[in-house]
């Protein structure tokens, strides 16, 4: 059966402020981005393109496979805290 729960950036956005403040590791958040995604997003336009983001950076983190297009922690950690401040430019606030 599917999960029809609708989530929107706040979710996002407690699951990032999460992860960069240690509360959840690397695997949890990027399993958390996943999930999310499956889920009814409500979300406006900008909001999409800036969570559309988020789900690009989890997948392209991978801590064994060297690829062109795949990253490590520090950079992930540094894409999670900008997308944090582009949800802030768009009215969203962690906290």
């Amino acid at each position: 059966m599917e999960d029809h729960h609708e989530v929107g950036a706040r979710d996002f956005l407690r699951l990032m402020k999460a992860y960069l403040e240690g509360k959840i590791e690397v695997g949890s958040y990027q399993q958390g981005i996943f999930a999310l995604m499956k889920k009814r997003a409500v979300l406006t336009l900008e909001e999409y393109d800036v969570i559309q983001t988020v789900f690009v950076d989890a997948d392209d983190y991978d801590p064994v496979v060297r690829l062109e297009h795949t990253i490590l922690e520090p950079e992930l950690r540094r894409r999670v805290a900008n997308t944090i401040e582009e949800l802030a430019a768009l009215g969203h606030h962690a906290g």
